[in-house]
Formats: C-alpha cells, sequence, structure tokens
C-alpha cells in the first residue's frame, strides 16, 4: 500500500520535469532539471493535478526560454514563516547535539534550543520573518521576566540566528535585520554574594558531623560525605555541581613542591580556551581529600601515609568520582546543605539575613583570598575567573583589607602612631582562628 501511494504521489511528465505531492502539504511541487543545470524543486501552490500539470509546463518552457537569452535558472525564493525557520533551526541544533550528547547532562545546545521553542511559542504561526520588525521583537523582551547576563546573552542569539538565516534565503534585506541593542531590556537585580566567616563555617561543619553521627543506615556516609564536600568547596573555590563532582582520583597529584592539586576537567571552564585548569589545595582543601578517601575506602588503606592513600587511589581508582557515595556516582549534596543551613539559622547559630548556598561556599574562598591579599591573578587563575570578573563582584571586599586600610586611612593611623603594631595583632589573630579551627575540626573528626 505505501509503494502505490509513493508512485500515485509523483508524475514524470517529460526528461528533467514532473510533479509530486509536497509531504505535510496538500499542494502539488515541480521538480525541474535542464541539462547543465542544478535541480529546481518548488510548490505550484496548487492541491489540483491538473492545474499543477499545466503550471508546471508553463515553468517548464520559461525555463527554456531563460536558458536561451543566457540566463541562468534560480531556486525561487523560499516562503517560509519565521515558525517554519525555527523549526529548521532547532532540527540543525539537535542534530549537532545528538553527536556530542553526554549521559545524564544536558546537551550542549539545551539552552537555545529551549530559547528557540520559546520564541515560536510567542509569535503567530502565520508571521513572516519580513514582519518580524523591531516592535516585534521589543514586545517579546518586554514579556519576559528580567533577563540574566546569560539568559540574555542567550536569547539575543537566538534571534541573530532567525534574522541571519532569514536573509541568508533572502527571506528579508540587510534593512529588515533588527539591532538588538536598540531594545531596552529589564536586566536581574544583580543578588548579593554572602559568603560564610571562619566560625560561622566552623559551626555549620561540627553541626553536619553530628548529624551525620546521628543518621541512621545509608544516611550515615551520605550525611558525611556531604560535609565532606561542602568543606572542600570552601577551602579550595572550586565550583559546586559539575566542576567538583566531576574530579576523580586520577586528577589529583602533586607539585614539585610536594603540594597536592587537582585538574579542573568540567563545568563551566570546560569549553574555554584555556582549560583543564589546575587548582592548587591548601592544608584543609587537602585534608577534605583524606577524610573522603577513609570514609570510602578504609580498610584498603591501612597503613599508608597521607601521600601513599593518594597515589594509591590514583593508580586503583582512576576513573572514581572523589565525590561520589557508596549508594550513587552523581549525588545531590545541596538538599542536605540547605536543610542544615536552615536549621542553623532557625536556631540563630548563622544569620538569617544571609543567603547561603553551596555557591556562598566559592564566595567564601575568593573573600577570604581577598582578605588575605592574595594577588587578584592567582586567585583568578586557581579560582577559574577573571581579575574583571573579581574586581566587579568583590570590590566591597577590597576596600575593607589591611592592605587599604593602610592606604586609604593613612592620616588617622599616622594620628593613632601604631598601625604597624595593630597590623601585626591582627595578622596573628587571624592565623590564631585558622589554627584553633583546624585543631577544632580534626578533634571533631577524631
Amino acid at each position: 500500500m505505501v509503494e502505490e501511494k509513493k508512485k500515485s504521489d509523483y508524475h514524470k511528465l517529460h526528461e528533467g520535469l514532473a510533479i509530486r505531492k509536497f509531504p505535510h502539504t496538500k499542494n502539488w511541487g515541480v521538480y525541474l532539471k535542464l541539462p547543465n543545470q542544478k535541480a529546481l524543486q518548488f510548490s505550484l501552490k496548487t492541491p489540483d493535478k491538473d492545474e499543477a500539470i499545466a503550471k508546471a509546463w508553463e515553468e517548464y518552457s520559461y525555463a527554456k526560454i531563460l536558458l536561451r537569452n543566457g540566463e541562468n535558472l534560480r531556486q525561487p525564493k523560499q516562503r517560509l514563516t519565521v515558525h517554519q525557520l525555527i523549526d529548521l533551526l532547532v532540527k540543525e541544533y539537535e542534530t549537532a547535539q545528538d553527536k556530542v550528547k553526554v549521559k545524564n547532562r544536558d546537551g550542549k545546545h539545551a539552552t537555545h534550543i529551549r530559547i528557540f521553542k520559546k520564541i515560536k511559542e510567542f509569535y503567530d504561526e502565520k508571521l513572516r520573518p519580513s514582519a518580524l520588525d523591531i516592535a516585534q521583537v521589543r514586545a517579546y523582551f518586554q514579556e519576559q521576566p528580567a533577563f540574566s547576563n546569560t539568559q540574555l546573552v542567550a536569547t539575543r542569539f537566538c534571534f541573530t540566528q532567525i534574522f541571519d538565516r532569514s536573509f541568508e534565503k533572502k527571506l528579508i534585506t540587510r534593512d529588515q535585520i533588527v539591532d538588538l541593542k536598540k531594545i531596552k531590556v529589564e536586566k536581574q537585580t544583580q543578588t548579593r554574594r554572602d559568603h560564610f566567616t571562619y566560625q560561622e563555617f566552623a559551626s555549620y561543619f561540627v553541626y553536619g558531623m553530628n548529624q551525620a553521627s546521628n543518621a541512621h543506615g545509608k544516611g550515615v556516609h551520605t550525611q558525611k560525605m556531604a560535609v565532606f564536600y561542602s568543606s572542600f568547596l570552601f577551602h579550595s573555590g572550586i565550583r559546586a555541581g559539575f566542576e567538583a563532582l566531576g574530579i576523580k582520583w586520577s586528577d589529583l597529584d602533586y607539585t614539585s613542591f610536594g603540594d597536592l592539586f587537582c585538574v579542573i576537567r568540567d563545568g563551566k571552564t570546560k569549553k574555554y580556551d584555556k582549560n583543564n585548569r589546575n587548582v592548587v589545595l591548601d592544608l584543609l582543601a587537602e585534608e577534605c581529600i583524606h577524610h573522603v578517601a577513609q570514609e570510602r575506602y578504609g580498610v584498603l588503606l591501612e597503613g599508608m601515609d597521607k601521600q601513599q592513600v593518594i597515589t594509591y587511589l590514583i593508580s586503583k581508582k582512576p576513573n572514581e568520582a572523589i565525590f561520589s557515595t557508596k549508594f550513587s556516582e552523581k549525588p545531590s549534596y545541596e538538599r542536605i546543605f540547605k536543610k542544615w543551613v536552615d536549621e542553623l539559622k532557625e536556631v540563630e547559630v548563622l544569620p538569617k539575613a544571609k543567603e547561603l548556598t553551596l555557591y556562598s561556599l566559592r564566595h567564601s574562598y575568593i573573600t577570604r583570598s581577598i582578605e588575605n591579599e592574595v594577588p587578584l591573578s592567582l586567585i583568578a587563575e586557581n579560582a577559574g575567573t577573571s581579575v574583571t570578573m573579581i574586581e566587579k563582584h568583590y570590590s566591597h571586599v577590597s576596600v575593607m583589607t589591611q592592605k587599604a586600610r593602610q592606604s586609604l586611612l593613612k592620616d588617622k593611623l599616622s594620628f593613632l602612631g601604631d598601625d604597624k603594631k595593630e597590623a601585626e595583632f591582627n595578622t596573628e589573630s587571624a592565623r590564631g582562628n585558622v589554627a584553633e579551627l583546624l585543631a577544632h575540626v580534626k578533634s571533631t573528626l577524631g
């Protein structure tokens, strides 16, 4: 039956001339191929077979006349709607995405595909690209909630693709391409970047370990891992999510000085030109790694010192994610973290005014590094960001450092006459707090 349908929908009229039914439409189309010319296919815009045959012969005769006059045959302009154009773009992006699909991850082009579909839903199905003027585009932007910087860039990209493809297919002229920068867009207010102080995080750490000790079954292991994971983020500045969860034992190594570092291969910086950054781990971040090793493989590691443990796991468990659990390769620690933070806020151990999330742990690392006067270029390199971004989001921290105080408050310090002594006191005090916290953490872990 299928074969008969195909034959009835295609009719050869002459060598190089045929009519056929276009898919998903009632109209007939023509196939026209003359010697030394590219084949042309286009709609005859009629569902009537006899009329289609007559039109096909007219097109054939007209094409012969054009060739006789020395002109080339050209494919007629496509009469696509905005909906049809977006469908073409989505199909291309989905095809490209399928080639690099990673299990349990959003596809490479998932964001753009999602926005294309959202734009399609907004406009009438009969709207032509030539009618997609600045007023139509402005209407879309005004109907959307406030944009984040990332959302705005992605949305503008999608509209640019629509206009570029429309121009490429000669559906619009260059003058009809909308200048998207002329459209005023409501942007999200920059959210506050709250961070944990050392004392606040120590309170969270102790509370988390106590909760893990009182848990039952799988909860004991998973909650301990949640504490180690969040502590690692706090002391390393690595991004929560794919960046941290993607670290495998084989991504660890030692520098020529004997310092532990890890290679970041996943997450936000994965697609950057300068990818696979090295993150040097300070003492407490390194301690977190060792506690994970003992929690996961304690019996196997008996009699080994810390460096031997890391070397052993690099060799024997190279493809195992460090922060996976015994029960999940890709655990979600965010729910546990939020629960503990909310409970600590409820009893006023943590300030209720602070918006503390897993990402706050990264902000804590950057804030502390600035306060400790680590050069911004080193902070940027280790944290996988830029000096510009740090200056943009952490300028309020920079002016609060001891170095800034000495530069900005010279008159006051000169009047007091003890700026050097005070600076030494503050430095020693800060070191004492760190040493005290380290001792407290070690005693808690046993």
